[in-house]
C-alpha cells in the first residue's frame, strides 16, 4: 500500500465523520450519503456529496461502481448508520443488545475498506472508528476472478 494511499482515505474518512458530527449536532440523525473525492497527495481538491437515502441497495452499488471508474474521482466515502445487534453468550435467550453506529465504506478503484463509528448520543457526536487498512471488503468492488 502508497502511503498516499492511506492518507487519501485517512482524508475523506475525516470528512464523512466530520459530516456526520455535524449531522447530529443539529439533532438529525446521519443520512446516507456518498462523498465523490478529487484528492492530491492525500489532500482533497474536489469534493460531490449525494444523498443516496432514496436509492436501493443495488442502485449504490451501481452508482459507486460507475462513479469510480470516472479519471476525476479518486475515493468516495459511503456512510450510512446500521443497527447492530449484540448478544450475550450466557444468556442466549435474552434479547439483543441494539446499538446504532455510522459505518462509512470507503472505496478507490483498487481497494475499498470501511470504518464503523458508534454514535455518543447524549454528546450528538460520533466516537470515532479507525482506519484499519488491513480491513478488507467487497462490497462495492468484484473479487477477482481465481484462475485454476
Amino acid at each position: 500500500m502508497l502511503p498516499t494511499e492511506e492518507a487519501c482515505f485517512r482524508a475523506v474518512l475525516r470528512a464523512c465523520q466530520d459530516h456526520a458530527d455535524a449531522m447530529l449536532a443539529c439533532g438529525t440523525p446521519p443520512r446516507p450519503t456518498a462523498l465523490v473525492t478529487r484528492l492530491d497527495h492525500g489532500r482533497i481538491v474536489d469534493a460531490a456529496l449525494a444523498r443516496m437515502d432514496m436509492l436501493d441497495e443495488a442502485s449504490v452499488v451501481r452508482f459507486v461502481q460507475e462513479t469510480i471508474t470516472d479519471p476525476e474521482v479518486d475515493v468516495i466515502g459511503l456512510s450510512c448508520v446500521l443497527r447492530l445487534a449484540e448478544f450475550d453468550d450466557d444468556a442466549p435467550a435474552a434479547p439483543p443488545v441494539t446499538r446504532d453506529v455510522v459505518v462509512i465504506y470507503l472505496v478507490s478503484r483498487e481497494r475499498e475498506t470501511w470504518v464503523a463509528n458508534d454514535i455518543d448520543s447524549a454528546a450528538r457526536r460520533l466516537v470515532r472508528g479507525t482506519l484499519d487498512m488491513s480491513r478488507g471488503s467487497n462490497t462495492f468492488i468484484a473479487a477477482p476472478a481465481l484462475i485454476h
